[in-house]
């Protein structure tokens, strides 16, 4: 016959085992020890012994239970820690790395723009100035220090119009033809891009007298046609009101400065495209500003 000691002496050798066995052989080694001590009792003392026997498997059940958690604890990892409280200690999560920032791409500068005139104020000798005449990049050099730009259309010497004086009229776009009757403005027909036929036209322009030309030139190393041209005194109206040649935009064209003044006009083909440039002596002038004036375009290069 079983009792409370060999319950305790059973429970005690599954605690005091060094081999961790499943729940499910635990409960079945109990099962079979009972059924193997199980005797048959008095009939006046059954039903203790039956109660017996029913709290015997509730202790059983219960221990059976608690080798389960054993079985379960040893089962888990082990305490890293010295002196911890068993439980495992989780694993830390790892830290994303850093994403590194991109450099900054350094915003490039822009480049200057360049018109067709220098800005305004005094030119330095022998300093290049980059302009862009018909949208072709060109530059040049003054040969003395009395030239300065009005940062509009040109530059001018003196900025005077004075026998030591002269200027410069730089055409963003190149003139497309001839006024037939300067004091009226009435323009002749639009010329389109020939150099040859744009220097007769301005060879023949009423109220003009010519001086030279057309005469072949070279420009910056490109083909160019020459006219030079005086304006009449008895032009008839105002020089202001007495138009020479236009160009493509509305408004776009010149007057003459002064009756008895002389103009001399290039016209270089490049590559099939027309630069335009004219400079301008005054009445009586002295030779030094027309030849200041060739000498500036001497200096021009096609960049």
């Amino acid at each position: 016959m079983a009792t409370d000691r060999d319950v305790t002496r059973i429970v005690r050798s599954w605690l005091q085992t060094d081999e961790y066995e499943s729940a499910d052989r635990v409960v079945d080694i109990v099962i079979d020890r009972l059924d193997s001590t199980r005797q048959r009792p008095s009939s006046w003392l059954a039903r203790r012994f039956t109660d017996m026997n029913t709290y015997a498997k509730l202790a059983i059940a219960a221990a059976a239970v608690v080798v389960v958690a054993l079985v379960g604890y040893n089962m888990l990892p082990a305490s890293d820690g010295v002196g911890g409280s068993g439980a495992p200690i989780a694993s830390p999560s790892p830290t994303a790395a850093p994403t590194p920032t991109p450099a900054p791409t350094p915003t490039p500068t822009p480049e200057p723009s360049v018109g067709a005139v220098p800005p305004a104020g005094p030119l330095v000798v022998d300093q290049r100035y980059p302009i862009a005449l018909s949208g072709i990049p060109l530059s040049f050099a003054v040969p003395t220090s009395d030239w300065v730009s009005n940062g509009q259309f040109g530059i001018d010497k003196t900025g005077a119009m004075v026998p030591a004086g002269a200027g410069f009229i730089l055409w963003s776009e190149p003139a497309v033809g001839v006024f037939s009757d300067p004091c009226a403005q009435t323009k002749g027909p639009d010329l389109g891009t020939s150099i040859d036929d744009l220097a007769a036209a301005v060879a023949s322009i009423p109220g003009t007298d010519l001086v030279s030309g057309p005469t072949d030139v070279t420009v910056g190393g490109y083909p160019a046609k020459q006219v030079v041209v005086t304006i009449r005194d008895d032009i008839g109206c105002a020089p202001d009101s007495f138009y020479l040649w236009y160009g493509p935009g509305a408004g776009n064209a010149r007057y003459a400065s002064e009756a008895g003044g002389t103009i001399r006009t290039w016209i270089i083909d490049v590559d099939g495209t027309p630069v335009w440039i004219d400079g301008e002596t005054f009445k009586d002038a002295d030779p030094e500003p027309a030849q200041e004036i060739q000498q500036i375009i001497d200096s021009i290069q096609f960049e």
